[in-house]
């Protein structure tokens, strides 16, 4: 049987705790219909999210909830499971908290590795097969613009923000499960894609899908390697790492997961060796890069940033944070932390995760089909705006061109500053 890749809501959220359905039973179809066996799932939900997640309906009407609910039970009979799946998280996405939702999954997807530059979404990764569109802008699927693609995927991908969207929307463009549901096209097999080339000329083609396996191990977050890459592409198997650059007198701190080990490594270990390095150099600047961090437990660095709250580093254009769309969950307490007790310049992108936020998520699954809903069981409360991003003071976003020709902006603002 062929393995089931999920790409649900924020694919980096982290250990999640599995509750039983013990009350489930009453939901459960003994007839095998399919419609009852769906509408029995969806009673369970609107029972059981409500009781589990800690505010429910600080966003969405409890009124309102249960209307979608009703309208969806309602409607069961004249779709097709993943059509079911998609109304689904629509519910969920409604309910404004980037940390609840359901996962969707498919056996296949479309062989493209996508990134939302600062002027559109470019092909980073695909096939051999299909090499003539890499670096190519997106513009259609079938007969849909990406605007209408943009609009319809921000319906179901659970965020709190437009960088929620950024984040996710490579994995959910790609997957047929999603696509046909959304009508962008007419079988999981084959999608026509049309791009645009640097010189402004269209290139369409028609894209097998393949097994997800293949596309995740092969195609998806590869990255680039070589000497002359940019830092925050290196060492992606590392939760954390550094280096000290000699010619600008900067040390690089990557701080890619919340984890208390690396390597067998603790992260304590690791930053007495951080600390007695930054002693040795002669350090000017020091960086500390979340941009990838998607969260794990915020309290791994709270030990470092009060050591880094009182070295000689703590002066104005010392300490740089870099935040990005996928800094998420522990990570933007991170840098709230980073904010409130240094006087570090954040520099980057709006995070996909909002300062204030419902999180520490644990997971339940309908006893039916078996969906696997995940909801927050906790508010975190830590910053004095309540704002929908966390906003760095110098925002920069990468181009397609940075991104073919090894750049990192952001690295060459804080150098050069």
């Amino acid at each position: 049987m062929k393995k089931r890749i999920l790409a649900g809501l924020m694919v980096g959220v982290m250990c999640f705790a599995l509750l039983g359905c013990d009350n489930s039973g009453k939901y459960i179809c003994k007839s095998g219909d399919r419609v009852e066996a769906w509408q029995n799932d969806i009673d369970y939900l609107a029972e059981e999210l409500p009781k589990r997640h800690k505010n429910l309906f600080f966003k969405l009407g409890k009124d309102e909830f249960h209307n979608k609910i009703t309208n969806l039970k309602q409607s069961i009979n004249k779709m097709n499971d993943d059509e079911v799946r998609i109304e689904i998280n629509k519910i969920m996405t409604s309910i404004g908290d980037g940390h609840t939702g359901s996962n969707i999954s498919s056996e296949k997807m479309f062989p493209i590795d996508l990134y939302w530059f600062n002027d559109g979404i470019y092909a980073i990764n695909t096939t051999d097969e299909y090499s003539q569109i890499k670096y190519g802008k997106l513009k259609k699927i079938n007969n849909t613009d990406i605007k209408s693609i943009i609009k319809d995927m921000s319906n179901i991908i659970t965020h709190d923000n437009e960088s929620g969207v950024k984040s996710q929307i490579k994995y959910y463009i790609i997957m047929p499960t999603v696509l046909q549901p959304l009508h962008i096209i007419d079988n999981k097999d084959t999608a026509k894609f049309t791009f645009e080339d640097k010189n402004g000329k269209d290139i369409e083609i028609t894209m097998k899908s393949l097994d997800s396996e293949i596309v995740f191990n092969r195609i998806l977050n590869k990255g680039k390697s070589g000497r002359n890459i940019p830092l925050y592409m290196k060492n992606q198997d590392k939760a954390y790492w550094f280096q000290y650059l000699n010619d600008s007198k900067v040390m690089y701190f990557n701080y890619s997961k919340c984890v208390e080990y690396d390597d067998d490594k603790s992260f304590e270990e690791f930053s007495k060796e951080l600390m007695a390095a930054i002693e040795k150099e002669q350090v000017k600047k020091l960086v500390i890069d979340l941009r990838n961090n998607r969260g794990g437990s915020s309290r791994v660095l709270n030990g470092f940033i009060k050591k880094i709250s009182k070295s000689e580093l703590n002066k104005n254009g010392k300490i740089f944070v870099i935040v990005g769309r996928e800094t998420f969950s522990s990570a933007i307490l991170n840098a709230i932390s980073l904010k409130q007790d240094t006087k570090a310049i954040f520099v980057g992108e709006n995070t996909s995760g909002k300062p204030n936020h419902y999180g520490e998520v644990k997971k339940f699954k309908l006893p039916n089909t078996n969906t696997t809903i995940r909801y927050s069981t906790k508010y975190f409360n830590n910053y004095d705006k309540d704002i929908s991003s966390f906003i760095p003071d110098k925002k920069i976003e990468l181009s397609i061109n940075d991104y073919i020709n090894n750049n990192d902006p952001i690295m060459d603002y804080i150098t050069k500053k």
